[in-house]
């Protein structure tokens, strides 16, 4: 593999949140021929924990970067290293969700501005996890003279209005059919760490996990949602702090409800939902397909036999295919 380079710093929005990134590159070679990517987060954890583990076949930026593709890894506002709104240091019931992804868009602004001035590609491509490909959509909405490639995910887009995923944990509000629960879930949440490892789990499909998930990135994994909330230690047992934006937005978007609607993006763009994923639904892909009507080119990939965590389960479990697919698809 290249030698690979690794800088933490922080950019400002138009708003003047200071957003932490980290660049991941390779150390020398082609890299300004291969196309810079962005690699945005989901709903509830910070970016490193989804695209940079310190563990082998844990760092879906370093793989990138050893393919020649510069990685941009941004924490959304509230999560990780950014700056956290002032109410998630009040109760979270004093506060209505916090960083919906439509503001979430600004943070995204601001690392492909980075990105682009960093690398000196007019156009960069943006890669979402989640609700953060739905944020995508919007972004590439947004600002389609930045964007020339985006890969959603394991996207919810709206395709239908049944999503399994909430029913045994409703956040409809009771009083006010067809509503987000505000004063259920309040600003932000406090989620344990082993939360995202059972439905990780769960969709295994086989009896022996460490067969298709290496312990060590599960360690790493569970390490980086410590790491990435400074007050996470302050709490027995540990908790890591997010904002419910993200949350809301999937309530809504899970009741058919589409927040941005896609015939609006024009770049090119990959769809990625593994056979076993929990979180994106057949309904979305075919919603997508539907109306993507303006974009430069659609490509669907559905691997089976794969799940939510493909890119981060063992290599032979899909991931090396994966990051050959998308390396290929953006250039």
């Amino acid at each position: 593999m290249a030698d690979i380079a690794r800088r933490d710093f922080k950019v400002q929005t138009i708003d003047k949140v200071n957003i932490a990134i980290r660049e991941v590159r390779p150390e020398a070679g082609d890299a300004a021929m291969r196309t810079p990517l962005v690699l945005l987060h989901g709903t509830r954890i910070p970016g490193l924990s989804e695209y940079d583990l310190s563990v082998p076949n844990g760092s879906f930026a370093a793989d990138m970067a050893a393919r020649g593709h510069v990685c941009f890894i941004p924490d959304a506002r509230g999560y990780g290293r950014s700056d956290r709104p002032e109410a998630m240091s009040r109760p979270p019931e004093e506060s209505r969700p916090l960083a919906r992804g439509l503001e979430i868009t600004r943070d995204v602004d601001a690392a492909v501005d980075a990105l682009r001035a960093a690398t000196g590609a007019e156009r960069v491509a943006l890669m979402g996890w989640g609700v953060g490909a739905t944020i995508l959509i919007m972004y590439a909405a947004l600002w389609p003279e930045k964007v020339s490639h985006i890969i959603l995910y394991n996207a919810i887009y709206g395709g239908g209005t049944d999503f399994p995923r909430y029913r045994n944990a409703p956040l409809e509000d009771p009083d006010r059919p067809g509503r987000f629960n505000v004063n259920k879930f309040g600003g932000y949440a406090y989620n344990k760490l082993d939360m995202l490892l059972d439905k990780w789990d769960q969709s295994i499909p086989i009896a022996d996990k460490d067969a298709w998930r290496d312990p060590a990135v599960a360690q790493a994994f569970v390490q980086a949602l410590i790491d990435g909330d400074p007050t996470s230690r302050e709490r027995d047992p540990i908790t890591f702090r997010c904002p419910n934006g993200m949350l809301e937005d999937s309530f809504y978007i899970g009741r058919g409800q589409k927040l941005v609607h896609a015939n609006q993006v024009t770049c090119k763009v990959m769809i990625l939902r593994p056979a076993l994923d929990y979180f994106s639904r057949p309904e979305d892909v075919a919603a997508l397909r539907d109306d993507l009507t303006n974009a430069e080119d659609v490509v669907v990939w559905e691997p089976e036999n794969t799940t939510h965590y493909l890119i981060l389960d063992r290599p032979e479990r899909g991931r090396t295919e994966a990051l050959d697919r998308i390396s290929a698809f953006i250039g």
